[in-house]
């Protein structure tokens, strides 16, 4: 029988990965637009990529969701230029 404890365990998952999309979707969007404007290396980085900003938004505050793209992207082998929220260049440092 599940009992309060666990119910309140299963509530507290699904905001956390409430919380993990909301920050992905946000991190997401200007690596989007970037790509849509100008392209993208490969298949392969933008997976990578994306991989990458998915696990580092784990237990990180929605705040945070621009540093979450930074680290993800320069540990994919890119460097990153913001123009605010914007990403005003992507390249490869390889």
């Amino acid at each position: 029988m599940i009992g309060p404890a666990e119910i309140e365990d299963m509530r507290l998952v699904l905001l956390a990965s409430d919380e993990r999309a909301r920050l992905y979707d946000a991190a997401l969007a200007p690596l989007n637009r970037h790509w849509e404007r100008r392209g993208a290396a490969s298949v392969g980085s933008v997976s990578q990529i994306c991989e990458l900003v998915f696990a580092r938004a784990e237990d990180r505050p929605f705040a945070e969701w621009k540093a979450v793209v930074t680290e993800a992207v320069e540990q994919a082998g890119f460097g990153i230029v913001w123009n605010g929220d914007a990403v005003a260049s992507l390249e490869s440092r390889g």
